[in-house]
């Protein structure tokens, strides 16, 4: 993977920073970056098929609440989208969590609540992931025309802004999201809902977790209604919000590896 200089006709690309040396396992490079938007340096980590001869497509990583950018289920993501499907992926820090906060996995939610009250939250992450988003795109190993969006629960929360602002985002997996219920409550995300679905035109996996008891199943139902695409499905299993089966993450992959193989 070779720097990048930003493109000087793009507003939002800006220069990568590896971190660390690249390291490969199971036929998967894995490398940490930092991308600066706004003052601020956001960390990221990218996949890669070792070997691989790119432009490759990317897929934008969203994790959850209370978690980070190497969490569990964004190695397990990033190293099979790299490995099975022959694509790059990366996975950022998001406002507040892993590097660029004190937000942490099983740690009291005091402070995840008081992130939704600050002012321009959305604006903030949005910014940032065009940032890394055009960023990204520049290098020579990315095909800037197949880009793709995952993110589930806080993935969506923060990754339907983005899907709908982004037009270099292809194809996405959204989510574990709903226009009721606590978390809805809890983080005033309706508003932010209602006015991104109807703008995102690209093609949308719906996750939906039938007994989700964070976000209301029929508030789901009715935000999926809501996306502005005509190329959309719903995939459903049962269980409680954090009771994905494998089977439910392996057709997003499948999914948006035929969206961007095209």
């Amino acid at each position: 993977m070779s720097p990048n200089t930003p493109d000087p006709l793009d507003p939002l690309a800006s220069t990568i920073a590896w971190r660390d040396e690249s390291s490969a396992e199971t036929g998967v490079i894995e490398r940490g970056f930092f991308i600066e938007s706004d003052g601020e340096q956001i960390p990221g980590v990218l996949w890669a098929p070792e070997g691989a001869m790119g432009p490759l497509p990317l897929v934008l990583m969203g994790h959850g609440g209370q978690s980070d950018k190497r969490s569990d289920r964004m190695v397990a993501i990033g190293r099979r989208l790299a490995r099975r499907q022959g694509f790059m992926a990366a996975s950022i820090d998001q406002v507040g969590h892993g590097e660029r906060g004190d937000i942490r996995t099983g740690a009291d939610d005091t402070l995840y609540r008081e992130l939704w009250r600050r002012e321009g939250l959305f604006e903030r992450s949005t910014r940032g992931w065009r940032t890394v988003t055009h960023t990204l795109a520049a290098l020579p190993d990315v095909d800037a025309e197949r880009i793709g969006y995952w993110g589930l629960s806080m993935g969506t929360m923060f990754g339907m802004p983005l899907v709908a602002e982004e037009p270099l985002i292809r194809a996405a997996v959204l989510g574990l999201a709903s226009l009721s219920g606590p978390s809805v409550d809890r983080s005033g995300i309706r508003s932010v809902f209602e006015a991104a679905a109807p703008r995102i035109a690209c093609p949308v996996m719906w996750v939906v977790q039938w007994d989700d008891e964070r976000f209301d199943r029929d508030g789901s139902i009715a935000l999926y209604d809501l996306l502005g695409t005509r190329d959309k499905r719903l995939i459903a299993f049962p269980g409680l919000h954090a009771e994905a089966p494998d089977e439910s993450t392996a057709l997003t992959r499948e999914f948006l590896g035929r969206e961007l193989a095209r």
